[in-house]
């Protein structure tokens, strides 16, 4: 990757590097990893500028040279880095860059643009201000054509600029200059909201709260919250901690974390988050998380580094409008030549369409991230929020995803009604399994405690894993589990072997249960399938999702089962973590955009290599951290929410260029007779069009 030392100070080094203004997504990943390097204080990229500003251990040159160096890393880009000689820096044109670079206000601009409206020796002194509020779209314009060795609409505005202040011309470039900062500006304010919006999640971590110490509740800061303390929360309050409600009941607003439009019922045993809000009623919770462990600083944490990045559609748009500034230029020098008019030379330079763009662009991606994020969606990139929009298959992991993800005891088959009915054989059944922690085990647990059913004492047990279990219950000797362990127990269950197997044909699994070496009874479970999994199926086919596909670990009945009773067109058995990923390459080598949905961490090669990888609220962090869209809520209904958003923002983009477009085409129209089109009127014209597609641009975030 090419890269330069622009300057060097004692503890601050400021790089060029070209890659990360056409690559955005290169530049966050530079950032990121620049500032896990030891002996990095901070660092700054501006991709824009091509600029990284590193600031660094004084004493550690050695390590600086090592960060620099990784620029050309494999974890970045498989390009070798090129050896960097450091030169000296003034302290002065170090700040004095920082000065030029800084966001800045639409005060300066202003200000400049009113001394031009004065006579001509005042409207002159507004020429230092011009410079150094042009100072952005000349570097921009450097930049391009030093690097990339072509001309954009930077360079179009430049030389407007340029020729305007040479012939005096004061307030035409003074114009210029403030409609492009008010495009700046409105893209900036947009930043600033989203960030607003998103960083009101950490409210919380400011103030105080109360914890429950002994038989007394005192008051203490929301920083000295300890996991493992009870935290008490009345109404009106905001809950600092996620964690269990161990007393009391609460209506909680957590819309800012799942998008729950109204607030929702808390009692003992359900799960709280961190920034909601108490409207009515008092609880204690068991805190689990505090601080930058909780869910709503992770959010903030995702939205913070997620680069906006360029979508496909941008970056074309971006091209196409750069590719038509040198026949702009062409065309205006050739009418210039011909009649002489400087003022349409000037009108015709200023008219570009990349301006609007590059501003109306990334703001709609950002505005429609921050509204997503507000529903409880967290898409981490513009150009995941691209490929969400045009996704024709979505795979779907079968557990936690499409089901539960926690069985259920759906019925209890007995071959002696008589001496043990459905009813006990769940007693003894529960009994035999009280004590053990395997998912199906507190399955036929909770049957028990729902239907009230007595548990009887055991005397011991013998428990094989992934096998079953023998207990001594009430002088019975009780076995429970798979075929394979009545086997190993020479146990006869041959009798039951149709059943069973037209029982896992409708999706179920099977316990056989016997009493004293004789099979009594079957207890059929299942993974529960999440109740809006089939409409959520049918909407995305209804969106033109045109295939849908179900991976599991499950033999190939239960696939086949669950897939007819969920609608969805295919399914894979008895997957493997590196199987998923081999079948998402196959879907993606037929030229499918693909998504993935999962849960777990087998899941995460998959989340990865998929197209979109998209993780569940409860899933595992490693699938969380490598899918590229996070649904805060445990609900597959987000996952449309996700699509949609990602469409209105690739519509939005298509309302803006549309407006830019068509106001631009219009400028141009009536720039070329000369007559018809002033300089002033070029840029209201031009940069207006970027301002209007602005505002229209942040209406997502308007709406709440």
């Amino acid at each position: 990757m090419e890269c330069m030392v622009v300057h060097c100070v004692t503890g601050r080094v400021r790089l060029r590097v070209p890659g990360i203004y056409r690559d955005e997504s290169l530049g966050a990943a530079l950032a990121v990893w620049l500032a896990k390097r030891e002996g990095v204080s901070s660092c700054r990229v501006n991709t824009l500028c091509a600029s990284v500003v590193i600031c660094f251990d004084a004493g550690a040159p050695d390590l600086l040279q090592m960060a620099i160096g990784g620029l050309g890393g494999r974890e970045l880009q498989q390009q070798p880095a090129l050896p960097i000689q450091f030169s000296g820096g003034s302290e002065r044109l170090t700040r004095v860059l920082d000065f030029l670079d800084r966001p800045k206000s639409l005060l300066w601009p202003t200000v400049s643009l009113a001394l031009a409206l004065a006579s001509a020796p005042v409207a002159a002194s507004a020429l230092p201000l011009m410079v150094i509020n042009a100072f952005p779209t000349w570097k921009r314009a450097f930049i391009v054509v030093r690097f990339e060795r072509r001309l954009n609409v930077d360079f179009l505005d430049s030389m407007a600029m340029l020729i305007s202040a040479l012939r005096g011309q004061f307030f035409t470039g003074a114009f210029i200059i403030w409609m492009i900062r008010l495009g700046d500006w409105i893209r900036d304010k947009t930043a600033a909201r989203s960030k607003r919006a998103i960083t009101d999640l950490l409210a919380f971590q400011t103030a105080h709260t109360w914890i429950q110490r002994r038989k007394k509740v005192v008051r203490i800061a929301v920083s000295d919250v300890q996991v493992g303390q009870t935290v008490v929360v009345y109404p009106g309050e905001i809950i600092s901690v996620d964690g269990e409600v161990t007393g009391g009941a609460a209506a909680v607003e957590q819309s800012n974390i799942t998008g729950e439009s109204l607030p929702v019922e808390r009692q003992v045993g359900d799960k709280v988050y961190a920034s909601t809000v108490v409207r009515q009623g008092t609880i204690r919770i068991h805190a689990t998380r505090t601080g930058a462990d909780t869910t709503a600083a992770r959010i903030v944490r995702l939205i913070a580094e997620a680069p906006v990045s360029e979508t496909r559609i941008q970056n074309y748009a971006e091209r196409f409008a750069d590719k038509l500034v040198a026949p702009t230029l062409l065309l205006s020098a050739g009418l210039y030549i011909v009649t002489g008019n400087l003022n349409r030379l000037l009108s015709m330079m200023i008219i570009d369409y990349g301006t609007g763009i590059r501003v109306a662009a990334p703001t709609s991606v950002l505005a429609m991230m921050t509204h997503a994020a507000r529903q409880g969606i967290i898409i981490k990139s513009g150009r995941h929020m691209e490929r969400l929009a045009h996704l024709d298959t979505i795979v779907f992991d079968k557990t936690g995803t499409l089901t539960t993800g926690v069985p259920e005891v759906l019925d209890v088959v007995s071959f002696n009604e008589r001496l043990f009915p459905p009813r006990k054989i769940v007693g003894l059944a529960a009994a035999a399994e009280e004590r053990l922690k395997h998912p199906v085990s507190q399955a036929i647990l909770a049957k028990a405690r729902r239907e009230g059913i007595r548990i009887p004492e055991r005397s011991g047990a013998d428990f094989q894993i992934g096998l079953g279990v023998e207990a001594k219950v009430n002088g019975y000797s009780i076995h429970v589990g798979s075929e394979r362990y009545f086997r190993a127990k020479q146990i006869a269950h041959g009798g039951s072997a149709d059943l069973v197997e037209s029982i896992n044909t409708r999706g179920c699994s099977t316990l056989l249960f016997a009493v004293d070496g004789t099979l009594t009874g079957l207890i059929l479970y299942a993974d529960r399938i999440r109740p809006e999994s089939r409409d959520v199926i049918r909407t995305l086919h209804n969106r033109g999702v045109r295939d849908t596909v179900m991976l599991t670990g499950d033999n190939g009945n239960v696939a086949s089962a669950v897939a007819s009773r969920l609608g969805i067109g295919r399914y894979f058995c008895e997957t493997m973590p590196s199987e998923k990923v081999e079948i998402i390459k196959r879907l993606q080598e037929g030229g499918r955009t693909v998504a993935m949905v999962g849960d777990g961490i087998n899941d995460s090669p998959a989340l990865a290599y998929a197209d979109v990888g998209i993780a569940m609220k409860n899933g595992a962090d490693a699938a969380r951290e490598t899918a590229d869209v996070v649904l805060m809520e445990d609900n597959l209904w987000k996952l449309i929410g996700a699509i949609d958003a990602s469409r209105q923002a690739i519509a939005l983009i298509g309302q803006n260029y549309g407006i830019i477009a068509a106001v631009n085409t219009l400028a141009m129209a009536l720039a070329i007779p000369g007559e018809l089109m002033t300089p002033n009127v070029a840029a209201l014209l031009s940069n207006g069009s970027a301002i209007a597609a602005s505002v229209n641009a942040v209406r997502p975030i308007l709406r709440y």
